[in-house]
């Protein structure tokens, strides 16, 4: 004969599965983060706004980034190829939003930052260029 479990049973299994994939969850979004984190791409975008001393005058120093809003697909994704991103930085004056778009023409190429621009929160209504690698090539 087949016994039902008890509701409290029920209840703590449920509560324990229920515990498992929010941390399971929490731990792989953070995984991916870190990944993105010490890709070339993001990493020299963080050193070209950390030298760029018009943005230290601006931001104040250190500057430092925050998480990726990896909900947001439309602004934050790479495709292996190419690669989007707005990554909320934050300075002791004031903090912002750093836009990067970076790309590779192949998978076993190197990634190169196309295009940097800082957008301030006291002025959101214009953003800094910090690199505009289409400015950077010269015709031949």
């Amino acid at each position: 004969m087949f016994v039902l479990p008890s509701l409290p049973s029920l209840a703590r299994t449920a509560a324990f599965g229920g515990f498992i994939v929010i941390g399971s969850a929490f731990y792989f979004k953070s995984r991916i983060q870190d990944g993105i984190k010490h890709s070339d791409y993001y990493r020299e975008s963080l050193h070209i706004l950390r030298s760029h001393r018009g943005v230290a005058y601006l931001m104040g120093e250190p500057i430092k980034d925050g998480r990726l809003d990896l909900g947001d697909t439309s602004n934050n994704f790479c495709s292996g190829k190419e690669a989007k991103f707005q990554v909320p930085v934050k300075g002791t004056k004031q903090s912002g939003t750093l836009y990067l778009w970076a790309s590779r023409s192949s998978y076993d190429e190197n990634w190169s930052v196309d295009r940097l621009e800082l957008g301030l929160k006291d002025d959101p209504g214009r953003r800094v260029l910090l690199r505009d690698s289409s400015k950077m090539h010269v015709n031949e």
